[in-house]
């Protein structure tokens, strides 16, 4: 899938996304143009989703992490269905998932307020069975590239 001229290119951009093509090319002993075309073969190819930024979600006054799990009335939630909950703007991630429950949330709130009326307008949809919340009190490690740095070396 990826050779190891790509790892090394996507271990570097792991640490820092904004490095010029010039800078990655010396640290990963390559022309600038050939890290550009891995890179964008890497985009084409969807190994590589987007650039974005990593904002600290509680300085923007998002204090509350809260998984949902959802129970539903149905076997399987069609498009529609899903679409309600894609919409909902404090879902960060929505998990199909084998076991008890058929759906786990990651949702981002203000403050329990928010929280609560969130699970108030989930209850509200009609194939919504029931929930429970778990909110995460400290969280002990944040390091979504972990894995994927992991595999990369």
């Amino acid at each position: 899938m990826v050779n190891e001229k790509d790892k090394k290119i996507l271990l570097e951009l792991i640490k820092n996304g904004r490095i010029s093509f010039a800078d990655l090319g010396r640290k990963v002993h390559m022309t600038r143009q050939s890290v550009y075309s891995r890179i964008k073969s890497l985009q084409h190819r969807g190994i590589i989703r987007n650039f974005t930024v990593n904002l600290d979600k509680k300085k923007l006054g998002l204090n509350i992490i809260a998984y949902i799990l959802i129970d539903t009335e149905l076997k399987s939630l069609k498009s529609k269905e899903m679409t309600n909950l894609i919409k909902l703007p404090q879902v960060s991630e929505i998990h199909s998932v084998l076991g008890r429950y058929a759906l786990i949330l990651e949702v981002r709130a203000k403050d329990m307020k928010e929280l609560s009326d969130l699970i108030e307008k989930i209850h509200e949809f009609p194939y919504i069975r029931r929930t429970e919340t778990l909110i995460v009190h400290i969280t002990k490690k944040f390091m979504p590239q972990h894995p994927v740095r992991g595999i990369l070396k």
